[in-house]
């Protein structure tokens, strides 16, 4: 009887127990890698990248074989959510959206408000994660998601996917993620800097020119809007001053291009607010930073080229904030320092986050440069340095 109602009692209890039977098997799942999102004729067409995780693991194993493929999908509706759905609509199976990595957004996107929308859609979404980086351009979506990376290298390793890999190497535009892109827009002056791609076929392969992405440019985003697309030269001197500059090339004067070629590097950088006595805010800005000479023609003093680097990187800081102040535009977020400064004068002077940024802002530019090294040689050439002794 005892053995009875025990099995009785057990037979209850495994009504109880959940199961799997809502389960999704990972290689019944189709991977989102990337979204492109453009604007056209009143509607939002929405494009996906598709990845294959399982190429991928046969490429960190060393089984070889082409990992590189991408396919692209396409839906528009009136929203985004919409769009969204259609695109399920033709997908195989199920979506899986927790491995996106970049949205990539068209100009007309952005210029119709769009990027934040959708980054608040991205962030509610229970799927997505931070780590989603946001890129805008003028050229084809398409054709941007559908270019494959060198020496077939996973889509999960593309400049898309992966931009930390190659800022590391050259810290020109820094990659922003979704978290970064939230912060940006939430904290003064309340703007977003958004690596701008275009296509460039300055890599050529056995069969031909090859298709690769190239960032020179940034996209300044404010209150929904697009504000200007800043091209190289004036990124410049922007550079300078992100949190996250590793190491970068600066060209001297020039006359001295063909002459000198400068690596610098580790980067020290403080930005005091200064109050005036009629209340007027200015800043002393003061950059250490390290130098290394890559390349040398003629033989040099290391007074006269610490002179010559320091001549170059305060010219361009001026160039940038010149340029960008007429737009009203702070790339050195000087309104957040003064916000987190000194909170009471930021309150006085700000006008919806955006501090006054006026021709004598900087108050005080000090650059000191630290020559590390040459390389494995003096400072004198190699070639043809033993002529003269």
């Amino acid at each position: 009887m005892k053995k009875k109602k025990l099995c009785l009692l057990l037979i209850v209890c495994s009504l109880l127990l959940s199961g799997c039977w809502d389960a999704n098997e990972p290689e019944r799942l189709v991977y989102a890698n990337g979204f492109g999102v453009d604007y056209k004729d009143g509607k939002v067409i929405v494009y996906v990248q598709i990845i294959n995780l399982g190429s991928l693991a046969k490429a960190e194993s060393g089984a070889g074989g082409s990992t590189s493929k991408a396919d692209v999908g396409r839906a528009e509706g009136h929203t985004f959510e919409e769009a969204i759905f259609n695109l399920y609509h033709t997908s195989d199976r199920r979506m899986y959206l927790g491995h996106l990595s970049f949205v990539v957004f068209s100009e007309q996107a952005i210029k119709a408000g769009m990027l934040e929308h959708i980054a608040d859609f991205l962030d509610r979404y229970r799927e997505t994660r931070y780590r989603m980086y946001f890129f805008a351009t003028k050229d084809s979506i398409k054709d941007i998601m559908l270019v494959s990376p060198i020496e077939n290298i996973p889509l999960a390793f593309s400049r898309l996917s992966d931009p930390h890999d190659n800022y590391r190497q050259s810290s020109f535009i820094p990659p922003i993620d979704l978290r970064e892109l939230i912060i940006n827009f939430d904290e003064p002056p309340h703007q977003a800097q958004i690596p701008f791609l275009q296509i460039s076929k300055k890599w050529t392969a056995q069969d031909g020119p090859k298709k690769e992405l190239l960032i020179e440019k940034a996209a300044i985003i404010s209150s929904n809007k697009l504000i200007s697309i800043l091209p190289k030269e004036i990124m410049n001197g922007a550079r300078l001053t992100n949190e996250e500059f590793v190491r970068d090339s600066v060209y001297l004067s020039k006359r001295r291009n063909a002459d000198v070629s400068v690596l610098v590097y580790d980067k020290k950088l403080k930005i005091k607010p200064v109050v005036d006595k009629d209340g007027k805010v200015r800043f002393d800005i003061k950059l250490k930073i390290n130098a290394n000479i890559q390349m040398l023609k003629e033989q040099e003093t290391v007074n006269a080229l610490k002179k010559e680097i320091n001549q170059a990187m305060r010219a361009e800081v001026y160039r940038t904030y010149h340029f960008t102040r007429k737009q009203k535009i702070d790339i050195f977020r000087l309104s957040e320092t003064l916000y987190r400064d000194d909170n009471k004068t930021w309150k006085k002077v700000q006008k919806n986050g955006l501090i006054p940024l006026e021709a004598d802002t900087i108050k005080s530019l000090s650059i000191n440069v630290q020559l590390k090294n040459s390389g494995k040689m003096e400072l004198s050439p190699i070639i043809g340095e033993k002529k003269g002794r």
